[in-house]
Formats: C-alpha cells, structure tokens, sequence
C-alpha cells in the first residue's frame, strides 16, 4: 500500500527513491529535495500508514489508500488552518486599547448589523487619558442598507454626543476604514452614503480638536459591546459618569492593558 502511495500523485516517487534499508537516511534525502509543503503531505501519509497499521493489528480495521490519503490530507489542511488561525489571533493580542493623549478624550465608536434582517445596533463609549469612563450610548438603528452605513450613523451619533457634552479635544476611533475614507472625501455628494457623510461633517465642523482615526477591531471591544446592546434595545440610551455594568468588565480589561 505505501509503494503504491508513494509512487502515485502528488508524490510520483520513483520505486528506485522508495526506502529500502535506512528509512532514516531516506526521509533526510526526502526532507532536502522536496517543498516544504509536499514534505509536510509525505510525513501525514507516513503517519497515515503508521496508524492504518496499528487499527488492522488491534481493531481488525484497515483503510484503503485512497482514504488513507484523503484522511490524512484533511487532516494536515484542518491542521494548517487552525495554525494560521491561532498565529492570527497572537498577533492581534499584542494590540491593545490606547486612549488619547493627557488633556484629551477618547471616544470608540462601533455598529452592529444583520443584513437579513436590515437593522443594526451603534454604541459608543467616551473615557479620558487614563481610562476612566465619561459617557456612553447605545441605539436601535431601525433599517439600515450596510455595515458601513451602520457604522457611519455611530460615527454621527458619537459627534453628537461629544456636541450635547461640549466636548473638546476628543480622537474619535471606528474600526470601519471604509467609512473613516468615505467622511474624508471632499466630494462626498456623489457617494451612496453622501447624506449622511454631509450630516456627519456639519457636527465636526461645530467641534474644536476632534480628529477621526481608525482603530483595531479589537481595540474597539467596549464599544462593540454596546453596539451589540442597542441593537438588542427598543430604545436609546445614554449613561454619563457611571458606567452600564454591561461594559465594566472590557473597561477593566483596557485600563488593565495600560498598566
């Protein structure tokens, strides 16, 4: 079954390359002279085979070589994926909530949408240099026609919020690139979101010191919890000075991260 393995496709080994003696000496041979990644196909076909062996002598239970390969296939491609995955998620880890600098505020800005059901939920949060929680909102957005959209109502609903305080000096973070680029187009009258895209520059150009930036999606976790809240919700909701329980503990977290 190997030599028939290994002489077929994708490894269309010669039966003069087979092992014969030092399986050790061969599998170096086969470690220098081929892909890595058909190296990695070869050592799951050998375990395959290795495994096959033991399930015929103690459970009587033998695969044939076409499902000895897929099997073992599958497997090494479930297993990349998850690598590539976890490798993903280390590297995201590393980034962390950063608010503005000492004298300014930060207010993250998130939305939650479905598009079978054509709703979404906004939220927002607003703290100070060292974390500390200022003011927040959630809101039902009713019908919406995209992510981006919903994502640029948040982005409206926060300058509102930051108008209603008085607020100066605030960097406004979305983890919506797309909309952040749209905002900052001059002629925005010609785009699908251009209404909205003027609304939202009316209300900067009333604010003193307030820039727009884009923001990991998991630097922007406080918020998303509220955009998850007021897409739930049948109502708006603002608190100011004290924090909804539903976001105390990502608050922690942050101001954790800081230390």
């Amino acid at each position: 079954m190997t030599e028939s393995i290994l002489s077929a496709p994708p490894f269309n080994l010669q039966h003069t390359l087979l092992p014969s003696i030092n399986f050790k000496e061969w599998m170096l041979e086969r470690a220098m002279q081929l892909q890595p990644g058909l190296f990695a196909k070869l050592l799951m076909i050998i375990h395959g085979v290795w495994r096959n062996r033991n399930n015929t002598l103690w459970h009587d239970k033998t695969q044939t070589a076409q499902d000895l390969v897929l099997s073992s296939l599958t497997w090494l491609e479930e297993f990349t994926s998850a690598h590539a995955v976890n490798s993903k998620s280390n590297r995201m880890q590393q980034k962390a909530w950063k608010p503005a600098a000492q004298g300014s505020l930060t207010l993250n800005v998130d939305a939650a949408f479905l598009p079978d059901q054509h709703q979404g939920g906004i939220g927002g949060v607003l703290r100070d240099y060292q974390g500390r929680f200022k003011a927040a909102f959630a809101c039902p957005i009713p019908y919406t026609a995209s992510p981006k959209q919903c994502e640029m109502l948040a982005i409206h609903e926060g300058l509102d919020l930051l108008h209603s305080l008085q607020e100066q000096n605030v960097v406004v973070q979305s983890d919506c690139s797309e909309a952040l680029a749209e905002i900052y187009v001059e002629n925005h009258s010609l785009l699908a979101n251009g209404g909205i895209v003027d609304d939202i520059k009316q209300v900067w150009h009333q604010l003193t010191g307030v820039q727009l930036i884009h923001t990991p999606r998991n630097c922007n976790q406080a918020a998303h919890r509220l955009a998850a809240i007021g897409f739930e919700a049948t109502h708006d909701s603002v608190w100011l000075h004290d924090a909804p329980e539903c976001i105390l503990d990502v608050l922690a977290y942050d101001c954790n991260k800081l230390n």
